[in-house]
């Protein structure tokens, strides 16, 4: 996943012209103090392939299933949160897979038979600051769920419309809506995931 992680850190323009997302802008990540780790942001789907992208289906396979644990912790809070939005996210899910089954499309049934979560995409962010934002192009009735791992301190997650900081360390998970709440992050000694 390192290779990965490490040209999805962009900096200056890209070849349109226009500048360089934050969410992946080479300012907003830290060198890594632990080699194997590589600095970088890659989002991870059931449909990448379907997609366009280029990436070894055992490969996106392999990351489906090391994943898996964790999908599971981390979809049990929309249960107690939201048991109705809980349960659409399966029957979605269900759907889902029967409409790539009816299409043919045997990638994604593949992935959709690994694929734990409640949520329909997950993001994997290495040794990155996140400035203040909102998530606007999320659903407003979404929630996200954050997981900081690692071996690794002294980070803050900042809900700043709500006026709130929480120790952001190792083994913490945070939810709210991203739509409704500006969050961010800051670590010291400058690392965060």
């Amino acid at each position: 996943m390192g290779n990965l992680l490490k040209q999805s850190i962009t900096s200056g323009k890209t070849s349109t012209g226009q500048v360089s997302k934050w969410r992946t802008h080479s300012t907003n990540f830290y060198a890594s103090q632990e080699p194997q780790l590589k600095p970088g942001c890659i989002n991870i789907l059931p449909c990448w392939c379907q997609q366009g992208h280029e990436v070894c289906l055992n490969f996106l396979l392999s990351i489906i299933q090391d994943m898996q644990h964790l999908s599971l912790i981390s979809s049990a809070p929309l249960r107690v949160m939201h048991p109705q939005l809980y349960r659409a996210s399966i029957s979605t899910h269900i759907e889902l897979g029967h409409w790539a089954a009816k299409q043919g499309l045997d990638d994604m049934c593949k992935f959709l038979q690994h694929w734990t979560s409640v949520y329909m995409g997950a993001a994997i962010m290495c040794n990155r600051q996140l400035p203040s934002h909102q998530d606007l192009k999320c659903p407003l009735e979404g929630f996200d769920i954050l997981t900081c791992i690692g071996g690794y301190g002294h980070s803050v997650m900042q809900l700043t419309n709500l006026g709130i900081k929480l120790a952001y360390d190792p083994g913490v998970m945070v939810s709210y809506s991203g739509w409704l709440v500006r969050h961010g992050g800051e670590a010291q000694p400058r690392h965060l995931v």
